[in-house]
């Protein structure tokens, strides 16, 4: 039997390489919406909520669990104080690498979201080790494994300018090409380019049950990215 490269998950796959600000800014518009390790409403996190909800009287509150950040609420996602079914979104970005217990978290989220609910998530995959408490690192067959009690689940790339690309560069400078990110985008995308042109070869030897275009989306994005995304609804 063929290997199957999506693992079962293909229609679980959002193939567009631009859907994750869509999704993201879906969650965030919610009427009420949790901003889960978001410090304040000065952070990164608050400023890219602001950017993408459509909605401008939607609440967003932050937590977290240090309070010198003076976040909204002070709380533990993986010990909550937050009451179940409160919210109609959570938002929670690079957050679950750094608990040690994340299917907590995960179980909670569920539980703070309303019937209908929605959350978006974003988790490393290839990335350097990072903070004080950096724990788990995540493959795409992981995130919908972890998050399988979700009545709906769609996997994301977490940006255009993503996939192998992204991790050579990132990794085989050091981080230091953050400093240039046009640089990046483009050494990305030439990169990527470049493998498509390598693995048509491959590709042509043994035919697959899948198209070249999705035997690439694998190899470029899935099997090789800094991170993943997910969408889901209660």
């Amino acid at each position: 039997m063929p290997r199957d490269l999506f693992q079962g998950l293909k229609d679980h796959i959002i193939f567009d390489l631009d859907a994750r600000r869509v999704y993201e800014s879906q969650v965030v518009s919610r009427r009420r919406v949790l901003d889960i390790g978001g410090r304040n409403a000065e952070s990164i996190s608050a400023s890219n909520i602001n950017t993408l909800k459509k909605d401008v009287e939607s609440t967003v509150i932050c937590t977290d669990i240090l309070p010198e950040y003076k976040p909204d609420l002070v709380d533990d996602i993986c010990q909550t104080a937050v009451k179940p079914e409160t919210f109609d979104g959570v938002y929670c970005v690079a957050i679950l690498e750094h608990v040690k217990e994340y299917w907590k978290a995960i179980d909670n989220i569920h539980e703070i979201l309303k019937p209908g609910g929605e959350a978006f998530f974003y988790v490393p995959f290839f990335y350097p080790f990072h903070d004080e408490m950096d724990h788990h690192r995540f493959t795409f067959a992981e995130v919908a494994r972890m998050l399988e009690q979700f009545s709906e689940i769609k996997l994301l790339l977490p940006g255009p300018d993503s996939g192998y690309g992204y991790v050579f560069w990132y990794l085989n400078t050091l981080a230091a090409i953050r400093k240039a990110p046009r640089l990046h985008t483009f050494l990305t995308r030439l990169f990527n380019a470049a493998l498509k042109v390598v693995l048509y070869p491959v590709y042509r030897l043994n035919p697959r049950s899948y198209t070249f275009s999705e035997f690439c989306f694998f190899y470029t994005h899935l099997a090789v990215n800094h991170g993943f995304c997910a969408w889901v609804k209660k």
